[in-house]
């Protein structure tokens, strides 16, 4: 496992914008839904995010990728945080899906934790032709390992159902479900 360098950023987008392809609550923001381009947009809206206040890992065979949030790294609203915010609406979500966008945000904040000292596994891939070979298993494996010792807990949301049961075998458990038209799960899993 290792943090992408700035020549692997293409490789974590491609990655990440393949694997959430059909992901609903990806096509949930987006103002054309199953649009390679736009999501591969958000990919990149969400790494240069994770540039500013969390982590982008790709594993040594650059076959799987996750992006990480640190809620305790301070949020700093530079001109360049603003930017990217504004990119994301005009070239992703558009204008008029900005109130829901905006209120799936607010629910997620709503329900992660206040009081506990976790990383926000925001996105997490794997090459789709790699899929189904234990790649995404031991990938997510040694995240966890990495962050025993380091942060009290992993949380993270989906809302596809068949990972459910690849996150509860890494021992993940559901502590909120949302209604977005999908159902979309919180997961938490204590180190």
């Amino acid at each position: 496992m290792k943090n992408i360098k700035k020549e692997e950023v293409s490789i974590a987008n491609e990655i990440l914008s393949n694997a959430f392809f059909d992901n609903k609550s990806v096509n949930y923001i987006l103002k054309r839904k199953h649009d390679t381009l736009l999501i591969s947009r958000l990919m990149t809206y969400s790494i240069k995010k994770a540039q500013l206040c969390g982590s982008i890992w790709l594993d040594d065979k650059n076959n799987a990728c996750c992006i990480l949030i640190d809620p305790l790294q301070p949020k700093v609203k530079t001109l360049y945080s603003l930017w990217l915010d504004v990119l994301l609406i005009l070239q992703v979500v558009g204008i008029s899906n900005i109130k829901k966008v905006m209120h799936k945000e607010r629910v997620t904040e709503q329900f992660l934790p206040k009081s506990l000292n976790y990383i926000h596994l925001w996105f997490i891939g794997v090459d789709i032709k790699m899929q189904g070979r234990g790649i995404g298993y031991n990938f997510l494996n040694e995240i966890i390992n990495y962050y025993k010792g380091k942060k009290d807990a992993i949380c993270l949301e989906t809302s596809t159902l068949v990972n459910l049961r690849f996150y509860k075998k890494l021992g993940f458990e559901i502590y909120h479900k949302e209604d977005f038209g999908f159902d979309f799960y919180f997961l938490i899993k204590h180190l």
